[in-house]
């Protein structure tokens, strides 16, 4: 059954879209899941830019919350067209050929952009608040200069193609909606991760990442 457009707009308890909270579960989920890449070397500029020079210690959660507040304009509509550039993102041949990956060090920044084209195409008032927002509430972790040569990255890799179709903006709320596994024990998870870390190289998990957001979205259908 397609979303209605009552089910996308839908605010939850605290008054903000509840797509933001499903889309902060989904970029979560993956940068807990590699969360061990955050400490191995930037090997290219791509992961160095989305890196930065300073990692958010808020929460994403928290993070689009602020954001929200900051941009009242934003509706649900703009966190689905942030998934949907997101997972696009990812499997470009740009970002699996830098390996990059949604972890703690990226995931702020990658989701920033993601956001940020979101709202440029859902809520063209957008344009009325500046992206000085991005900077107050990463905690002056994301500086407002860095957004524009981000999304210069972020387009590229994307060939300028972000134009998301009603059949894919539907698949990419489903998606939402589905919301990630629940997870495991954190001594099971870390134990599972020392044991992929031993044998598999970075561009080999970041090729597996972009299988999982594959042109259905974040996960496999």
């Amino acid at each position: 059954m397609a979303p209605s457009a009552s089910d996308v707009l839908r605010l939850d308890g605290n008054g903000n879209p509840r797509t933001l909270r499903l889309l902060a579960s989904l970029v979560e989920a993956e940068s807990r899941r590699f969360a061990a890449a955050a400490s191995e070397p930037a090997e290219n500029d791509l992961v160095r830019a989305f890196r930065g020079g300073a990692t958010p210690a808020v929460p994403i959660a928290e993070f689009l919350e602020r954001l929200q507040r900051c941009n009242y304009l934003f509706d649900g509509a703009v966190y689905v067209l942030a998934a949907a550039h997101l997972a696009l993102f990812m499997r470009s041949p740009a970002a699996l050929e830098a390996g990059i990956v949604v972890e703690p060090a990226t995931a702020h920044r990658l989701v920033s952009v993601a956001v940020l084209l979101g709202a440029k195409f859902s809520s063209p008032r957008y344009f009325e608040r500046r992206v000085e927002s991005f900077q107050i509430c990463s905690g002056e972790s994301i500086r407002s200069t860095e957004l524009c040569p981000l999304e210069l990255l972020f387009l590229r890799a994307l060939d300028y193609r972000v134009f998301i179709a009603d059949e894919e903006f539907r698949r990419f709320f489903r998606i939402l909606e589905r919301r990630p596994a629940p997870a495991r024990s954190m001594a099971c998870a870390a134990k599972k991760r020392k044991a992929e870390e031993e044998v598999e190289p970075r561009r080999v998990r970041a090729c597996q990442l972009a299988a999982r957001y594959g042109i259905s979205g974040f996960n496999r259908s």
